[in-house]
Parts: structure tokens; C-alpha cells; sequence
């Protein structure tokens, strides 16, 4: 069994080919003139093959040509097999992507950035299909079976090429009516809404725009920024936030920054490729759209301090 394997591995691709086109319409000569090829080409190769794998595909006929039981089993095998290439040609080397997308995606940015804006993406590129994985945190691994990541922290990730989607900018927002407790004064006891795992949140805020206290405010403790933007929505307390996760998504019309200043992040979130691994045209369709998105993100920040 291990000689069998062994002599696949010197298998010829256009051996596999005539074989699926003589398999499907059960005719060496037919194969011959659907591939361009003689039918003593297409006898002899299929011979190599049959050679090659130790058993008979064909039983030959006067008249009529037949598949043996291994022959028809591996024919499916094959078919399948030559199908994969295809696609993976057509995914990769395409002009126009094609094929399924797979990338795992914070949650946090997957429910407020990317769900909204994705429509635009699939409008782009009606023949990619996506398949998300949500999480919350970075587990230090590979990407697996993904081509791409969104994922939140420092932006230091050895083996990958990292691009950060969203500016590292942080503010509080409330739901509206909550701001005229902000309208004069202190910052008003309010409980804050803080997210665990994060370097930068209430503490750091407060501290850097006084005058606020921090003793004796109630808190509460999440672990992503979904979570507490549905709490402040929820009139439960004040959260942090990046303006971009607000803008474009459900939260734009019930949450509202009553400060104007901001704390820059200590992490962000990035788009993750590993440098070693060649992606599909699906995921560079992908990169290319949010990195678009980057761009213009920074222009219009550009403008504002202009």
C-alpha cells in the first residue's frame, strides 16, 4: 500500500484530465476529440495511468468501453479533485474574485464597522461569498483555516502583515438624554461602563480631564465594546468609544459624544495576512476594500485639522 502512495506522488496532470473526459462519455476517441489529442495519445495515457495506480479503470471492448468499480470510484475522486484546481486557479489568479472568504473578525468590530459596510463589499464583488468567526480577544495562534483577521491590540504580531483599520481615538457617548447632565460642572456621577482587557479606559480619561472624580462612581465591567455601547444605549451608564465603531451603525442615532476630547488607545484594531501564506482573489478583494476604507478614514481627518 505505501509503493501505491509513494508512486502518486509522480502522478501527470493531464494523465488525471483524459481520464475524467474518457470516464464521462465513455469513449477514447470521443476524449480524444473533445482534448485535441489522438486516440492512440489518450489510449496510452490512460494506460500510464492504469500502469501508475496498479489497477484497470477501463474494460475495453470490441465496441464499447466500460468503467471497472475502481475505475468509477476514482473518477469521482478525479472530477472533485480537478474541480479544486479550477477554483483555485480562477480564486487566486483571477481578475474578478470568486469563491468563499474566510476571516475571523473582533466582535466588537464585526457587529458595529463591518456588518454595517458589508453590503458594499458584496455589491463589489457579487461572487464572493463570506464566511465570518467572531471573537473577542487575540489567542497568539495561527489564523487556521482563514485567510484574514480583524483583530484588537497593539498591532505587534510577528509573521504577519498588519494593517490598522480604525484611529486608536477614544471618547465618551451617552444616549442623549443624558447630556444635559454634562451641559456645566463637573462631570456628573454617572456610572461609567468600562471594558475588560483593554489598556486604556475610564481611569485614564478622567484622569486627563479634570475636573471628575473617579472615587466612589459606580462601575461596570465588560468584555467588549458592543456590550457596553448596548448598556449606554440602555440609559445603564456613560461608555467609551472609538467614533468610527458609532458612525455608520445602529448606534449613530441613539448615542451621542457630549465631549469633544478624546484619549488616544494604546491598541486598535487591524487587519491580519500572513506573510507566508499566499491568499485567494476573494481575500485580496477584501483588502483592498477596507484598506480603501483606511484611506479615506485618514483624508477625512486630514481635512478636519485643515
Amino acid at each position: 500500500m505505501l509503493g501505491v502512495v509513494m508512486s502518486l506522488r509522480n502522478l501527470q496532470l493531464n494523465w488525471l484530465r483524459t481520464f475524467e473526459a474518457a470516464g464521462r462519455v465513455l469513449s477514447f476517441s470521443a476524449a480524444a476529440s473533445q482534448l485535441h489529442l489522438t486516440q492512440s495519445a489518450v489510449s496510452q495515457q490512460i494506460a500510464l495511468l492504469e500502469a501508475k495506480v496498479g489497477r484497470k479503470l477501463f474494460v475495453r471492448r470490441r465496441r464499447s468501453l466500460e468503467l471497472t468499480v475502481a475505475g468509477r470510484a476514482y473518477l469521482g475522486v478525479v472530477r472533485e479533485a480537478l474541480l479544486h484546481i479550477e477554483q483555485g486557479m480562477e480564486s487566486i489568479f483571477s481578475d474578478e474574485a470568486h469563491g468563499v472568504l474566510e476571516i475571523r473578525v473582533n466582535n466588537t468590530f464585526a457587529q458595529l464597522w463591518l456588518a454595517p459596510r458589508l453590503r458594499q463589499f458584496c455589491a463589489l464583488h457579487p461572487k464572493v461569498s463570506v464566511r465570518m468567526y467572531g471573537h473577542n480577544w487575540e489567542t497568539g495562534e495561527a489564523l487556521s483555516g482563514t485567510e484574514l483577521e480583524v483583530r484588537y491590540g497593539t498591532g505587534v504580531w510577528p509573521g504577519f502583515e498588519v494593517t490598522e483599520v480604525l484611529p486608536r481615538r477614544l471618547r465618551p457617548y451617552c444616549p442623549p438624554s443624558m447630556t444635559p447632565a454634562f451641559s456645566d460642572g463637573p462631570f456628573p456621577d454617572l456610572p461609567l461602563i468600562d471594558v475588560l482587557g483593554t489598556p486604556v479606559g475610564w481611569t485614564e480619561w478622567l484622569s486627563k480631564y479634570p475636573p471628575a472624580t473617579a472615587s466612589n462612581r459606580q462601575r461596570y465591567y465588560v468584555d467588549s465594546y458592543a456590550i457596553a455601547a448596548e448598556m449606554a444605549r440602555h440609559q445603564i451608564g456613560v461608555c467609551l468609544l472609538n467614533d468610527e465603531l458609532v458612525t455608520g451603525s445602529h448606534l449613530r442615532d441613539v448615542l451621542v459624544p457630549p465631549f469633544k476630547d478624546h484619549i488616544e488607545d494604546e491598541a486598535g484594531f487591524h487587519l491580519l495576512r500572513p506573510l507566508e501564506r499566499s491568499i485567494s482573489g476573494a481575500a485580496r478583494a477584501f483588502s483592498e476594500w477596507i484598506t480603501a476604507h483606511v484611506a479615506t478614514i485618514q483624508l477625512g481627518r486630514k481635512r478636519l485639522r485643515a
